[in-house]
């Protein structure tokens, strides 16, 4: 029995596993499979699912755990705040009646330190727009401010009223209680200052202590590591003296806040080997206390004594410029990058004349913002501020107030013609051309003083043209009412030169010197005979022999604003990133006004005054009254130019004086080289110019003395074979060319090299104490 049901449990079994083999052996398809077999999930799907749940359970909870933390620290932060407050309040009330009867501190501790942490950002920010004053100073100031509060309560009330005597009243308990002020109920001293004027007197008071370092003075300390200075650099350490912009990275100016006024001499010819400096060395760039080197390698530069010993270090100072050419050091130093605002400022100006219908005249006229920057006369209409006008002067003058419209203006283009006499530029001809184009007054000019020099190559004029000439300036001024009223615009090329001599103040003026533009920007201006040829394809100033003709040159004025009346905006522009130095100054919060002494003029125009000199005598001269009226002063030492060659001899024209070479226009290449005599005798005559500007200047005075760039002749002598091998170029052959003509690529590695030696001048730095 037992052995029949094993036989028959093990056959049921048999039958079930050959079920399943034939089962799994036989793919199903979904369609076979009941609802609830589709439904199931995998035991994968089941376990990914149940993970997933526990990690955002997970990250729930932390999140919350850290949420609670953060709070639970905010809560016992502001409790601690509001405890330390109270505590400190208490405090405050137990010993104010000790407080009532103390001196006032101009910024005690234990108020310093009450502060709020809402009222240390106020204060911060108050700080860095608050100029830096003495305790005396805010006292005072806050006292007065004060006062007229008090003031302008009560008598906002109405006399005679009930509300006036109650203001009244309420005023006089006010003062009568030293902790309190009426109108604003804060708690001030006896002096009159907040917790938050101590705390702010206190921060500048910082401020001044962390300035004044040693023994308060000023002083220049050049930082190590720096790279070899550039013109560029010069530039931006005047900016930085006389105005507020970001400390510089290579230059520490202590007690900046001092200094007020800034001296640079420009001395064109020292050269770094003149110092003995190798620029080919790897601490070139470094400062070099130079008194050292000359006494063990001597030379020529031993004639410079003064700045030897007063000058200890010398920097070498890199002019800008590419591989085959030198930028203007002169342009580089008194140019400056606009500022963003100025940016701004010019693109809504631009904006807003191309939105103009009609182009005017009136459009291009000078502003009396650029009549002064520009050295014009002005009338005293427009400046009630000037005094009254020299004899010999004239002014155009202004007609009376009326309702009826004013008649439009009209254009005359005048030019004149000069020479040079015993007490300086004077009249010699006067030209004037209406709208058409016509001559409508030409007059020969006999001069007050004796002449010194016609100045025939500019002038066109002779000791003969002027023979017979009874024509006075005085009457000259007379006629000039019958063409120039105050209706009329006055154009000219660089006019203000002309209104001088006319001794002629007149309102309305347009300069094609300043509506045209020069390809380098400011402070350049475009020539007249440059103007001419660029957008009229006109030559003018043809013959040197005759010099120039008033009535050509003017002519030559109508017709380039003529021309830019019919053409679009910015016609004859040249869009320009820079301004004058002197313009940045002037337009500082607080205007630092400038002077430029120099025989060329080139980039005085924005000056506030321009000095003309013919030596360096008369430079030395005009200096110590020039620093007295002005903060920044530019002058220019000419005597060592002759280092870098001397012009050679010419004959002089009839009625012509010998310049000395000071305003002769003679190329760098052309120059020939000076005997060790000539070289010592500048050096020697340079040294005791600059000794008697730096000792004439006042206490505190930042010199800067720099020579812009190296010796230039070589350059000048390559770039002249360069040109003149690229004009036979266009019409030659190379093979028809000359080889002592030929200007190939091993000539332009001598330019290459040439130019980066020439490149390197020096300067020096010192304040005047």
């Amino acid at each position: 029995m037992g052995a029949d049901k094993k036989r028959k449990h093990s056959k049921e079994e048999e039958e079930v596993k050959k079920a399943k083999k034939s089962k799994s052996a036989t793919p199903t398809t979904p369609l076979e499979l009941t609802v609830e077999e589709q439904d199931r999930p995998s035991k994968k799907a089941k376990k990914e699912k149940k993970d997933k749940e526990v990690k955002e359970k997970k990250s729930k909870k932390e999140k919350k755990d850290k949420d609670d933390k953060k709070e639970k620290k905010e809560k016992k932060e502001k409790k601690d705040k509001k405890d330390k407050r109270e505590k400190k309040k208490s405090a405050k009330a137990d010993s104010s009646d000790d407080e009532s009867s103390a001196p006032s501190s101009p910024a005690p501790a234990s108020d310093t330190t009450s502060m709020d942490v809402d009222e240390d950002e106020e204060v911060s920010a108050a700080a860095a727009v608050v100029p830096m004053l003495s305790a005396a100073d805010i006292i005072a100031q806050y006292k007065k401010a004060q006062e007229s509060k008090t003031k302008g309560v009560i008598a906002s009330n109405g006399s005679g009223s009930q509300d006036s005597e109650k203001s009244q009243k309420s005023a006089a308990e006010g003062a009568a209680k030293p902790f309190y002020v009426a109108q604003m109920g804060a708690k001030v001293d006896e002096n009159g200052l907040t917790r938050k004027d101590r705390r702010l007197l206190k921060i500048k008071q910082k401020q001044m202590d962390r300035k004044s370092e040693g023994n308060g003075e000023p002083a220049f300390n050049i930082k190590a590591g720096h790279e070899m200075l550039t013109l560029k650099d010069l530039r931006d350490l005047i900016v930085f003296i006389l105005t507020e912009t970001p400390s510089l990275p290579w230059v520490e100016v202590k007690n900046k806040f001092k200094i007020d006024k800034v001296v640079m001499i420009y001395v064109a010819g020292l050269d770094p080997q003149l110092f003995h400096i190798n620029l080919q060395s790897p601490d070139a760039h470094k400062a070099v206390a130079w008194g050292e080197r000359v006494e063990k390698n001597k030379g020529v530069v031993t004639e410079l004594d003064y700045l030897r010993w007063n000058f200890e270090q010398v920097n070498v100072v890199k002019a800008t410029g590419d591989k085959f050419r030198i930028h203007s050091p002169t342009n580089t130093l008194l140019s400056v990058p606009l500022s963003n605002s100025e940016k701004m400022k010019r693109e809504k100006e631009k904006k807003a004349a191309k939105s103009a219908k009609n182009r005017k005249p009136e459009n291009f006229m000078m502003t009396l913002e650029e009549l002064r920057e520009n050295n014009f006369p002005i009338p005293r209409y427009l400046d009630p501020s000037l005094p009254e006008l020299k004899s010999g002067w004239a002014e155009t003058v202004k007609p009376p107030k009326t309702t009826l419209s004013p008649p439009p203006k009209k254009m005359i283009a005048m030019d004149c013609e000069m020479c040079r006499t015993v007490a300086g530029p004077e009249l010699t001809r006067v030209t004037l051309i209406d709208e058409a184009g016509k001559t409508v007054y030409d007059e020969l000019v006999m001069p007050e003083n004796p002449i010194l020099d016609y100045l025939t190559q500019y002038s066109g004029m002779t000791a003969a043209r002027l023979s017979g000439v009874t024509t006075r300036l005085a009457e000259v001024q007379e006629k000039l009412k019958d063409f120039v009223d105050y209706n009329t615009i006055l154009v000219g090329h660089s006019l203000e030169n002309d209104m001088q001599v006319l001794k002629l103040a007149h309102p309305f003026i347009i300069d094609t010197s300043l509506v045209y533009h020069h390809t380098r920007g400011p402070p350049y201006r475009p020539g007249l005979k440059w103007l001419s040829q660029k957008w009229l394809q006109r030559q003018i100033q043809a013959n040197v022999e005759r010099g120039h003709d008033s009535a050509e040159d003017a002519l030559a004025c109508m017709d380039l604003i003529k021309l830019k009346l019919t053409k679009p905006v910015g016609f004859g522009e040249y869009e320009q990133d820079q301004e004058s130095l002197f313009s940045r100054l002037q337009r500082f919060n607080n205007p630092k006004t400038s002077v430029l002494i120099d025989s060329d003029a080139f980039a005085g125009q924005s000056a506030t005054t321009t000095i003309r000199t013919r030596s360096d005598e008369e430079v030395v001269a005009a200096i110590p009254e020039a620093i007295k009226n002005h903060n920044f002063v530019w002058a220019r030492l000419r005597d060592i130019e002759l280092n870098h060659g001397k012009a050679p001899t010419i004959e002089l024209a009839e009625g012509q004086i010998a310049d000395k070479g000071r305003l002769s226009k003679v190329s760098s290449g052309d120059k020939i080289q000076a005997s060790e005599e000539e070289i010592r005798q500048g050096l020697r005559s340079v040294d005791k110019s600059i000794e008697r500007i730096v000792e004439s200047l006042p206490p505190r005075t930042a010199v800067i003395v720099t020579s812009g760039q190296g010796d230039h002749r070589e350059v000048s002598k390559l770039q002249q074979r360069q040109k003149n091998f690229m004009e036979l170029y266009k019409t030659k052959h190379l093979s028809e060319i000359p080889k002592e003509e030929h200007f190939l690529e091993a000539d332009e590695n001598l330019l290459a090299k040439a130019v980066d030696v020439a490149k390197s001048g020096v300067c020096f730095l010192k304040i005047k104490q």
